[in-house]
């Protein structure tokens, strides 16, 4: 209640916040984003930086030499990267939209 009284909001309001983060948040641990290919692949999180974050190279990656497989790695973290943004984008418009439901059942009958 103090929080919400700080934040100049209902204690309803706040828990709607604080429910929606928490959702948006879960969205974005649980995103799983794969980028590259049966050489070289990455798989990450929504989370940047990443919490979960396993990266593939298989024989014939390795094979390919260091500063080939260098300069591949950067393109697929990259792209991964850039994904797991507009996951993140995603989930925080999938928040917003909640929110915005949620107010409206709490505003009552008009």
């Amino acid at each position: 209640e103090k929080m919400a009284k700080a934040m100049g909001m209902s204690l309803d309001e706040y828990q709607l916040g604080m429910n929606a983060r928490m959702k948006m948040e879960n969205d974005i641990n649980n995103l799983r984003i794969t980028s590259g290919d049966d050489n070289m692949g990455v798989e990450r999180d929504g989370n940047s930086p990443p919490r979960h974050l396993v990266i593939n190279i298989s024989e014939e990656g390795k094979a390919l030499g260091k500063e080939a497989l260098e300069t591949k790695l950067v393109e697929v973290l990259k792209d991964a990267s850039d994904q797991s943004k507009k996951g993140r984008e995603q989930a925080q418009s999938k928040m917003m939209q909640y929110i915005a439901e949620q107010m409206k059942g709490m505003a009552g009958p008009q």
